[in-house]
C-alpha cells in the first residue's frame, strides 16, 4: 500500500480500536425490575432432609445406574406428595458405551390461576459426576433447594404455572435439560427458565448468575435484575464475571449448565449457583469422592433457597414478564450497552479490513480471473481442513474413539488426560494426504500466463477474509470480534517483499492473529483443571458436538486464510507456478 493509503487504513484501525475501548460511553441505565418484598416460606429442615436423602440413600446416582434409577421413583413419590402433577420422559444417550445409556428427566406441575397459560420453569438436576461420591454439593444441595421450593410454591395460590424440572445428564452436555427445551408440547408457553443449580460447601457468601446459551442466546438483563435484587433483599451480593470476560463468554457461547440448552431454544433463562467461603474446599470436593454432606452447612442451604424463592415470587409477580433480546453488554449492576450502538461497535472494527482488502485490490488491479484464482490456492488449504475435521468427526463413529452425545466427559474425567493418540494421528495423517493431493492439483491445473503477482494474491486474501468477518457477524457478532479482531487489524500489513526481516515480520503479524486463541486454551485449560491436556479435550469436542458446525468452519476458513498468507509471503520472490505453489 502507499503511505496515503496507509494512512487512511491506519486511522480506521486507530478509531475502532478506539470505538472498542470507550463502548461503555454507549451504557445506559437499566430500569430497575421490582423484588417480591413478601416473607420466604421456605423450610430449611425439611429441605436438608431431602440432600442427605438423596446424597446418601443414592450415592453413586451416575446416569444410567440403578442408583439413578431409584432416585428417580424417589423424586416421583415427593412430588405426587406434594400433590403435583407429575410426567417422566425416557431417552437413549451415547455415553462412551457399547450400548446407549438411558436418562430420565422427572417434572412436577403446579398449575397458575390467571396467567397459566405462561410457564416459569425452576430446575435443577440430580445425575452426579461419574467421579464423585455423594455429590451433596454438586449436585444434592441444589436438588432438595427445587424440591423444597416446589413444596412452598404449590402450597400457595400463585399465577403463572410452575413446572418444577430435575433433569438427567447435567454432566454430560445439559442432556436432559436438553431433551426438555426441545420435546415439551408447551415450551413455547415458557417465559422463564431457572437452573438452581451447584450449593458449594461450606458457607453462603454470594449469589452466583451465569448466562451463556448453548450455540446461542444469553440471559436476558431483567432476569438477572430480578436476580440481584432478590439476592440483595436477604443480604447477599451478587457474583458475576466482569463485562470483558462476558464478552468472551458470549463469543464461545459453551455452555456448562442447565439453562443454555433453553436460551439455544430461544427461551429466557438463567443459572443460579450458590457460592461458597472457601475456595479450596470446593476445588478439592468437585467432582471427587470427598463431595459429601459433611462439608454442607444447613444455614447456606436456608439462605440459598429463600433467595431462590424470593426469585420465584418475584417473576410470578411480573405483569406483564419483559420480552427483552439477549444481545446488550452488561456494564454493572443497572447499565447495559443497548442493541444498535453495541453492532455498530461490532460491525465497525471491520471497516479498516474493508478499506485494506478494496485499496489493494485496486493498486493491485485484481480482476475475478486472479481473485478466483487465488481463492482456488486458498480452497487448496481450506479443503483438506474440512476434510480433516470431518475425519475427526468420524473417528467415534469407526471405533476409534468411545463415543458421547454431545460434549466430552465432564471435569476430572479420566478420560480427559488419557489422550488417544490413534485417532489423533490417524487424522493427522489423513489431513497430510488431503494438503499433498490439494496442492498437487493446484499445480497442475494453474499454467504461469494465468499466475498473478503477489500483491493481487494478498488482496484476494483479505476480500476472502472480510466475507468469513460478514459471516461471522452474521452469526455471533461478539464472536466474530473476538476471533477476528486481531486478523482484522493485522493481516492488513503483510506485504510482498525480498528480505529476511520482511518474511518474518509477515510471519509475526500472521501468527499474532492467533493469539486470542491460544489464550482461550490457557484459560479454558486452567477452567477446567486439565492445563495442556486442553487440546486433547478440544479434538474430542470437534469430534463430538460441543461446538456448531458453522463456526468450526468459520475458523478452519480463518486458519486456511493465514496458512496461505505464509505460503505467499514467506516464499523467495519469484514469478510463475513457483511463486504459488
Amino acid at each position: 500500500m502507499r503511505w496515503r493509503d496507509r494512512a487512511i487504513v491506519f486511522l480506521l484501525a486507530a478509531l475502532t480500536v478506539a470505538g472498542l475501548l470507550l463502548i461503555s460511553a454507549f451504557g445506559r441505565p437499566y430500569p430497575v425490575v421490582p423484588a417480591w418484598d413478601g416473607t420466604p416460606q421456605f423450610q430449611a429442615d425439611r429441605a436438608w432432609a431431602d440432600l442427605v436423602t438423596l446424597a446418601t440413600r443414592f450415592p453413586r446416582r451416575w446416569s444410567g445406574t440403578s442408583d439413578r434409577r431409584a432416585a428417580a421413583d424417589w423424586i416421583t413419590g415427593e412430588l405426587r406428595r406434594v400433590g403435583l402433577e407429575v410426567h417422566r420422559d425416557t431417552f437413549a444417550v451415547a455415553l462412551g458405551e457399547r450400548t446407549s445409556v438411558l436418562m430420565e428427566n422427572v417434572w412436577g406441575v403446579s398449575r397458575g390461576t390467571d396467567r397459566a397459560d405462561e410457564i416459569v420453569v425452576p430446575l435443577g438436576n440430580y445425575d452426579m459426576a461419574p467421579t464423585s461420591f455423594q455429590a451433596a454439593s454438586d449436585t444434592a444441595g441444589h436438588f432438595a433447594a427445587v424440591l423444597e421450593l416446589a413444596r412452598v410454591i404449590h402450597a400457595m395460590p400463585h399465577r403463572r404455572t410452575f413446572v418444577f424440572l430435575f433433569p438427567d445428564g447435567e454432566e454430560w452436555g445439559m442432556l436432559g435439560a436438553r431433551q426438555f427445551a426441545r420435546t415439551f408440547p408447551q415450551r413455547g408457553q415458557i417465559v422463564a427458565a431457572l437452573s438452581i443449580e451447584d450449593l458449594d460447601p461450606g458457607n453462603l457468601v454470594a449469589l452466583g448468575i451465569d448466562g451463556i446459551g448453548q450455540f446461542r442466546g444469553f440471559a436476558p438483563m431483567w432476569m438477572r435484575e430480578v436476580s440481584m435484587r432478590s439476592a440483595a433483599r436477604e443480604g447477599f451480593p451478587t457474583d458475576e464475571v466482569p463485562p470483558v470476560f462476558e464478552w468472551l463468554q458470549r463469543s464461545i457461547l459453551v455452555s456448562f449448565t442447565d439453562q443454555g440448552p433453553f436460551l439455544g431454544q430461544g427461551i429466557p433463562a438463567i443459572d443460579l449457583p450458590g457460592r461458597g467461603d472457601d475456595e479450596a474446599l470446593k476445588d478439592r470436593v468437585y467432582h471427587m469422592p470427598d463431595d459429601l454432606v459433611a462439608y454442607m452447612r444447613p444455614a447456606a442451604l436456608a439462605a440459598y433457597g429463600r433467595i431462590q424463592e424470593r426469585i420465584l415470587r418475584s417473576i410470578d409477580a411480573l405483569d406483564p414478564i419483559p420480552r427483552e433480546s439477549g444481545f446488550y453488554l452488561r456494564l454493572g449492576s443497572d447499565r447495559t450497552v443497548p442493541p444498535l450502538p453495541l453492532l455498530a461497535a461490532q460491525v465497525a472494527v471491520f471497516l479498516p479490513l474493508l478499506a485494506a482488502a478494496l485499496v489493494r485490490g485496486r493498486r493491485a488491479r485484481l480482476t475475478w480471473a486472479a481473485f478466483a484464482d487465488e481463492t482456488r490456492g486458498a480452497a487448496a488449504v481450506f479443503m483438506p481442513l474440512l476434510v480433516w475435521l470431518a475425519a475427526v468427526k468420524a473417528m467415534p463413529w469407526v471405533g476409534l474413539m468411545p463415543r458421547y452425545e454431545l460434549y466430552p466427559p465432564p471435569p476430572r474425567h479420566p478420560l480427559l488426560t488419557d489422550v488417544g493418540w490413534l485417532p489423533v494421528l490417524v487424522s493427522f495423517g489423513i489431513l497430510a494426504a488431503a494438503l499433498w493431493m490439494a496442492q498437487r492439483r493446484v499445480r497442475s491445473t494453474r499454467r504461469v500466463e494465468e499466475t498473478p503477482g503477489r500483491s493481487a494474491h494478498l488482496a484476494a486474501l483479505l476480500i476472502l477474509l472480510a466475507a468469513v468477518a460478514g459471516v461471522a457477524l452474521a452469526d455471533n457478532p461478539f464472536g466474530a470480534v473476538t476471533f477476528l479482531l486481531l486478523p482484522a487489524l493485522l493481516w492488513i500489513w503483510v506485504e510482498p517483499c525480498t528480505t529476511r526481516l520482511c518474511r518474518i515480520t509477515n510471519a509475526v503479524l500472521v501468527l499474532a492473529g492467533f493469539l486470542v486463541i491460544v489464550a482461550l486454551l490457557a484459560q479454558y485449560g486452567a477452567l477446567l483443571r486439565i492445563g495442556p491436556y486442553i487440546l486433547w479435550y478440544i479434538f474430542m469436542s470437534l469430534a463430538y458436538g460441543q461446538f456448531s458446525l458453522l463456526r468450526l468452519v468459520l475458523a478452519l476458513a480463518m486458519t486456511a486464510i493465514g496458512i496461505r498468507l505464509l505460503q505467499i509471503t514467506m516464499r523467495e520472490q519469484g514469478t510463475g507456478t513457483r511463486e504459488l505453489s
